[in-house]
């Protein structure tokens, strides 16, 4: 059986992970690291102790009306540059507790592709 590296749950909700194929399970958010447990075999689980995140970026948009649109993927970055994507219908509210744990500064908006394609014309400042 999987050990929990909580001890405290803040909040569990369904959540897909992207990790070559889509796996189905549970995202855990506690007091000491964000969990992903497969639903099929426990014992397929990620814990990422809230340490090793260097930020986590967030699908938002905003409209020309000025509602903000949270997606339903969002992605968790290492400090080695590793990525794993997670999506689920309440990402909203798990962006909000990862920001409990990691800080504001550390939750950002992901890049869309207009973003990426100006990038590469702009000038790098020295």
């Amino acid at each position: 059986m999987a050990q929990s590296l909580n001890t405290k749950v803040d909040f569990t909700t369904s959540a897909i992970a992207y990790l070559g194929f889509a796996e189905y399970g549970k995202i855990m958010i506690g007091d000491r690291a964000f969990e992903f447990f497969n639903d099929s075999n426990v014992e397929k689980n990620m814990q990422f102790p809230w340490a090793s995140i260097a930020r986590v970026e967030g699908d938002v948009s905003v409209s020309r009306k000025g509602k903000v649109k949270i997606g339903r993927q969002f992605i968790i970055v290492f400090r080695n540059e590793q990525r794993v994507r997670f999506a689920s219908k309440d990402s909203g509210t798990i962006l909000k507790y990862i920001r409990q744990y990691i800080g504001n500064e550390k939750v950002v908006r992901q890049k869309g592709l207009f973003d990426k394609f100006f990038s590469l014309f702009r000038r790098k400042k020295k």
